[in-house]
Order: structure tokens, then sequence, then C-alpha cells
């Protein structure tokens, strides 16, 4: 006999676990409505975890009417330009105290008085996780800060990521930190601070600061101590900031047992900070555990070629020690355009990368041809091309027939275009990148007349085929006094797939042709010089063609997330 089962059969166990792979609009909006049984499972489960980045306010509008806050263990929220007010939109309709088992939250780019609100009302019982980011700490009053300090104290996070100092943390009490953290990130701390974070959190295993400051308010560095610290950390990332080697060593001597170690750094090309000799000495001496160095160091001073050997900045990662020991690679460009060096360890670390073709740089690495240098750049995921630069005949990429595209992970591609000719060929492009796996995707026009230059159009209309799962488009000039003349070419150009828009315009005329024209924009960020001029215009227009919609005023910009479509009976209402 043989059985079969299909997804209404299920046991309730089974299908909770099948939620968690859902997002909170699949389940309650698409999922619920399937069967009266479907419906009660819905209403039954209490593990939902809202994530409300780039959400449709439709979405957001149907989610909210439907959401039960005790049920919420984990709770995103944004006021990114794609979704405007949302965080304080989502406080009209909810008290924060309502969220009583809410295990983790992320607030980004919160305002002061949301901040305050949330912060007076939130429970601590369930807590583990919290992040918050501030467009300007600074700016926030002292309440604020003493009381997010107050909270963290008695809470038992372990999980906390700030982009504050440490020293905005110390308000009330001491130590600033709760002994349960077991992954923290700030934005930066004093070497004494650091020495702090370390003595009092003492099960903390992973550490990310922005940059730690390595001198006293006379200048003077401080020193090393021999003390070390009961710490269980074992992972810690660094950067991007200044540092030279010497300071290096004191900060990282301080933690014997990593095992991780992750620095971004500029320094000076001439410091020993790029001698891996240095670090080999010091790594088998301080840092014993140590199994992954992830490093991208880029010099902070203009160098003459002339004087320049940039195979020495390799040599001294050839040895054992590197190769042999570790497998630790590492690759030196020298930027010719620019006239900089940068030295970074293999996987690339960097998660946004520069890249630059044979004819722009000189390049040398530890590499050797037995070892596939494909599988070893996968880890970017941010990518920024000039499409005007020179293609030699005897580029790596131009002349490789690579089975798949050598950074396939690159989610976030940046392109600059100036106008010359001829641009990358989209060949090259696809041997650089998969450009079906980009999601976002921003073109920079670099002063050049898009709107009389047809090669230039094609060219871009090309890409824009190649990259059709794009969700989020930004199209550009840099210069924003400009626009596109014909904006019907450029709408019937942009994918289905996007959703979020940002782009250039001229006049309230373009903004109608765009939102007309692309009813499946979940929001939109319209730059111009003048934008201000009709601030006004643009929102009544919006109001009368989207329900529910947001503006938010910016600088030389109207972010709007778009509501719902109103449908017209009489067709006389849809002419402006």
């Amino acid at each position: 006999m043989s059985s079969s089962s299909s997804l209404d059969t299920l046991p309730v166990e089974l299908i909770y676990y099948i939620f968690k792979y859902l997002d909170i609009s699949t389940i309650l909006l698409s999922f619920r409505y399937v069967c009266k049984r479907f419906q009660i499972i819905v209403n039954s489960y209490d593990y939902y975890k809202l994530d409300m980045r780039l959400i449709s306010k439709i979405n957001f509008d149907h989610i909210c009417s439907r959401l039960c806050p005790e049920k919420i263990r984990s709770l995103i929220l944004t006021n990114s330009l794609s979704t405007p007010y949302q965080i304080r939109t989502f406080l009209s309709r909810f008290s924060f105290d309502q969220f009583s088992y809410l295990q983790s939250l992320e607030l980004i780019k919160i305002e002061e008085n949301n901040l305050l609100e949330i912060l007076t009302n939130i429970s601590l019982h369930s807590l583990k996780s919290l992040s918050i980011h501030c467009s300007a700490w600074e700016t926030y009053n002292y309440t604020i800060r003493v009381l997010l300090s107050s909270i963290i104290v008695k809470s038992k996070l372990e999980k906390l990521h700030l982009n504050i100092s440490y020293r905005d943390l110390d308000m009330i009490s001491w130590p600033p930190l709760p002994t349960t953290l077991k992954y923290l990130c700030l934005e930066h701390c004093t070497f004494q601070e650091y020495c702090m974070i370390l003595r009092h959190t003492t099960n903390l295993h992973k550490l990310t600061l922005t940059k730690c400051l390595m001198h006293n308010i006379d200048g003077s560095i401080y020193q090393s101590c021999d003390e070390i610290y009961p710490s269980k950390l074992t992972s810690l990332t660094l950067g991007a900031c200044f540092m030279h080697m010497k300071e290096l060593e004191i900060f990282l001597s301080c933690t014997p047992k990593l095992s991780h170690i992750k620095l971004i750094i500029w320094t000076e090309s001439d410091d020993s900070v790029m001698d891996g000799k240095k670090w080999e000495d010091f790594i088998s001496k301080k840092l014993p555990l140590l199994t992954k160095f992830e490093f991208f160091f880029d010099n902070s001073i203009h160098i003459n070629r002339n004087s320049l050997n940039i195979q020495s900045y390799i040599q001294s990662f050839q040895t054992p020690f590197w190769l042999e020991k570790h497998h630790w690679y590492v690759t030196c460009d020298y930027i010719t355009i620019s006239s900089i060096i940068r030295l970074y360890s293999l996987p690339i670390c960097h998660s946004s990368f520069i890249y630059y073709t044979n004819s722009n740089k000189i390049s040398y690495s530890t590499l050797t041809p037995t070892i596939n240098s494909n599988e070893l750049i996968h880890q970017v995921y941010e990518m920024t091309l000039n499409l005007n630069e020179t293609i030699e005949t005897n580029d790596e990429i131009q002349n490789k027939q690579f089975e798949y595209s050598m950074f396939r992970k690159v989610t976030c591609l940046s392109l600059n275009v100036d106008g010359r000719y001829p641009y990358t060929s989209s060949r090259f492009l696809r041997a650089i990148i998969d450009l079906s796996s980009i999601v976002r995707l921003t073109i920079h026009l670099l002063t050049c007349d898009f709107s009389q230059n047809s090669t230039l159009r094609d060219y871009i209309s090309a890409i824009l085929k190649d990259t059709s799962n794009i969700h989020t488009l930004q199209i550009t000039y840099m210069h924003t006094e400009q626009s596109f003349s014909s904006t019907q070419h450029l709408c019937s150009l942009i994918p289905q797939s996007v959703e979020h828009l940002k782009i250039s315009i001229k006049n309230l005329e373009e903004i109608k042709t765009i939102l007309k024209q692309l009813h499946q924009l979940l929001s939109v960020t319209f730059y111009s010089v003048n934008i201000s001029n009709f601030y006004e215009d643009i929102e009544k227009w919006i109001n009368l063609k989207r329900q529910n919609s947001i503006c938010r005023h910016g600088l030389c910009s109207i972010q709007i997330w778009l509501g719902q479509l109103i449908h017209h009976n009489n067709k006389k209402s849809l002419t402006t």
C-alpha cells in the first residue's frame, strides 16, 4: 500500500516549522485564507518574526490590522527611503508595551521621539537581541541616553548592536554592559574602554568596532599592559579606521584566545602593517589560536609609480607560515588612476568592493595557478564599476572563459557612466558578476546628456534586461538639475520587477508620467535641486491617486511610500 499526504493534512507541528521559512505577509495575507484549518493554525501560532524592511504600504496596513503584538518574537522597523515615517506610523497603531514577549528588536534610522516612546514602554524580560541605528546620536537628548543605558544594564541581552560610542552608554551605572552579552557591535571606543569591555563582559564571544582610539588626550599612545582578560572573545572585527602596526599590536595583545580577526584598515604605505614578516612574528607570539585572518589594508598616501616595487609587498607573505601552515593568500593592487595601494587577504573580506580592470591597476598575488581563485572571492556582496574604463585585450577577465561569474554573490551593484564611448561590454560584465543575482542596482550618469545619446540609452536598456531580478533601482545624474527628456521611454526600460525606484526628475509632469506608467512601484524617491518648489503639488496629486500614501521631504528630494492605487469610475477624473 502507498500513502500520500498534502499540505492541508500535515500535523500542526510541521506547519509551524514551515512558518519559520515564510514571511509574515505570506502567512497572514495568503496562507491564512487557504482553508478553515489553516486559519485556525495561523491564529494559534505565536512565534511571528515581523520584518518591515521593503514592505509595501498596503501590506503594512493589512498586517497591522491583523497583528497580535503578544505573538511577535522578532521585530524590524525602519525609516528608510523606501518606508518613510514607518516607525511613527507603527507606533500610532500600537503601544510598545503590548509586545510583551519580544525577543529581538531592530530599529533603523529611528527618530528621537519615537525612540523615547519605545524605550519608555519596552518589555525586557524576554529581550535577547537589540539593534538601534540612529542617523545622529550626538543630537539626542540626555534623557534618551540615560534611559537606554539603564535598559541595557537591566536587561539580559545576548546581542547588542548600536551605532554609538561606548562612552554614550556609560551614563548612570557601572559597568554599562550586561555580563550576558555574547555579541557586541559599537561605533567606537578608546583603548581604555576596550579593556573595560573585555574585563566585564566575560561571556562575550564576538566584538565588532568601527574604530578604537589609541591615543590619550595629550596625543600620546596608550601603553600596552600584560594583563590577560578573562574574556571568552574569539572573534574580533575592526574597521574601517586609520591605524599603525604599533597600535594594532597593543590592541590585539589583550586577546590571545582569538581564532578569527577581521581588519579593515587605512594606513601609510611604509607602515609595517603591510609587512607579512611582522604579522607572522606577532601572530606566532601573541595569537597562537588564530585560524582565520581577514584583512583589507588601504594606504592613505599617494605613491609615485616610478619609486614603487609592487612585488616587494607580497614577498613577505610567501613564507611557509602563510602558504603551507595556514593557507592564507593575499593580493596587492596598485591603482594607477589614483596612485594608491591596497593589500588584502583572499577571500576578499570587504563586502563592498571597487573593481578595477588591468588597464587601471598593477596586481600581484600569492595564489598559484593550481588554486582556483574564483573560489576565493565569493564574499563580495556589493560592487562598484566604472563602465567607461578601457578594457585591454590582455585583461584577465576578457580572456578567461569562466564556468561561473567571477563575483557570484554580488547582490548590490553600482555603475558609473560618464557617457564616453566605448562602454564596458556586456560580455565582460557577465564574466565579472552574475547579473541575475543583482537585486539592487544603481546607475550614476555622470554629467552626460542621456536624452540625446541613443547609444547610451540602448546600452542602459541592455543592462536592465540582464538584471531582470532587481527590486530596487536608482538612476540619477550627478547634477540633479538634468533629467531624462523622454520620461516615457525611460519607463519602458524599467523592468516590472522593480518595486522601489530612486530617480532624478525635472518637473511635476515627469513625476506624474513615472507613477502613471509604473503601477508596480511600492515606493519612489524623486531627486531635483528645485523639488521644494512643488512639494505641495506632488502631495496633492499623490493623495488623489494613491490612498494612504506617506511623503517625506529630504535634501533636494521627496520620498513616497505608495499606498493603494485609486481606481476612478469616472474617466475624466483620471486626467490631470
